[in-house]
């Protein structure tokens, strides 16, 4: 975005006449600051509708990109900031009003007595505000990630572009345990396409309109307005939510000057396997995770039992859990090859300190339950324990190493998909 400016226009009769302090222009001046915008205005002017609208349309003339008003927004006979910035606005913006009055109503009941209007003029965004500070915060806490998009669009983009949405969105559910991602930071989340597949009428958007939303909203495209991006978004919050489970679907999003249908398409990328020990049987289990879809890691502390077979089948190849570029999290699977591992109590202990879904370790009940003991000692609990599958894998009668990985590779199958296993003839 070319320009993070902005101003503040305070509505009150008693600011302006000396009465009373300036606190809730004040706080919008400092979390626009923390937000990177820089206020390059403030203006005081008295509960009147026409210098109200005259402030605001010198703000806009002035090509300011956002203006927050404090104050007005209520039922008392002189709130009539709502009026004026209707009066001076080109297009409202419903969307990122509901989004205020629903932050708002998480306090208190008398958030919607606010009548705060949200809209646009020229390349100008328009917020109302309340008067109280605690509703300044609340409001503007509401609106900071989406303004910078919307105001790009103001602007005129188009395109992919960067959306100011780098914070997280603590309000997002978590992705489940079925969802995963790339080998990066944000492994345990997904992703939604927003597509526009048809038009009625001419509304801002045509088809074709692409839009990416990550966890912490639109990370490339639009949809044309903030309008329809804030549908999306909203949208795509519940996809998330239900996780792998989550089917595509279409949506119609409708605007002023006509409706679009959008389809919207869930992206979970594959789940994570930690493979421990660079056994015979680790080689064919990371060949056999890789055609399930799984990304793979062998974990080996030995440095001369890591082979260039071992590196060639799998994806990433660390000495320990402290290796890996991202925990282990709810996506991810684990199994051990060899029960005589150097440091495999430690290593399981640790690992069973994490939400990794599925933990198995190769070997008979007799040669597991030395572990059993040392990692009681090392305080894992009985639910702890419970969690690991050990003899690990499905009854097959399986000798060799490509036959046990069989095995394995069958039980993460099931494991995952809750099935038993079994012949499909005789059940």
């Amino acid at each position: 975005m070319e320009s993070r400016d902005a101003a503040v226009l305070t509505v009150s009769d008693g600011v302006t006449e000396g009465t009373r302090e300036d606190v809730s222009g004040d706080l919008a001046e400092r979390l626009l600051a923390e937000a990177g915008f820089a206020v390059v205005a403030r203006e005081v002017v008295a509960d009147d509708q026409g210098l109200i609208a005259a402030a605001l349309v010198a703000f806009a003339d002035a090509g300011i990109p956002l203006v927050i008003t404090t104050g007005g927004t209520g039922f008392g006979p002189r709130d009539v900031t709502p009026e004026a910035t209707r009066a001076v606005i080109q297009r409202e913006a419903p969307g990122l009003a509901t989004l205020m009055l629903q932050a708002g109503l998480e306090h208190t009941p008398n958030a919607a007595l606010s009548r705060a209007v949200v809209g646009s003029r020229g390349s100008t965004l328009i917020v109302n505000l309340p008067g109280s500070p605690k509703a300044v915060a609340e409001g503007l806490g509401a609106v900071l990630d989406v303004a910078p998009h919307a105001i790009e669009l103001l602007a005129g983009a188009t395109g992919a572009h960067p959306t100011g949405h780098e914070r997280p969105d603590a309000s997002l559910p978590s992705a489940p345990a079925s969802a995963a991602s790339s080998p990066s930071s944000s492994r345990a989340v997904g992703t939604v396409t927003a597509l526009a597949v048809r038009v009625e009428g001419d509304p801002p958007c045509g088809v074709g309109s692409r839009m990416v939303i990550g966890p912490g909203g639109p990370l490339e495209g639009t949809l044309g307005c903030a309008e329809f991006d804030a549908a999306a978004i909203a949208d795509a919050r519940s996809l998330l939510g239900e996780g792998a489970a989550a089917e595509a679907t279409t949506r119609t999003y409708v605007h002023e000057r006509g409706s679009v249908e959008v389809f919207l398409e869930p992206h979970w990328a594959p789940r994570r396997l930690l493979v421990f020990s660079a056994t015979p049987v680790a080689t064919e289990l990371l060949r056999f995770a890789r055609a399930l879809g799984y990304h793979t890691t062998l974990v080996e502390s030995r440095a001369t039992y890591v082979t260039s077979t071992h590196r060639r089948v799998a994806d990433v190849v660390v000495e320990g859990l402290d290796g890996l570029s991202d925990p282990p999290d709810v996506t991810t699977d684990a199994v051990y090859t060899d029960h005589d591992a150097p440091g495999l109590d430690a290593s399981l202990a640790a690992l069973l300190g994490t939400p990794a879904s599925f933990i198995g370790v190769m070997g008979s009940r007799r040669h597991v339950a030395p572990h059993r003991e040392a990692l009681e000692a090392l305080g894992c609990t009985p639910a702890d324990l419970a969690r690991v599958r050990s003899p690990v894998g499905m009854d097959i009668g399986s000798a060799t190493p490509s036959e046990i990985a069989v095995a394995i590779a069958a039980g993460l199958v099931a494991a995952r998909t809750g099935r038993d296993g079994g012949w499909l003839d005789r059940t």
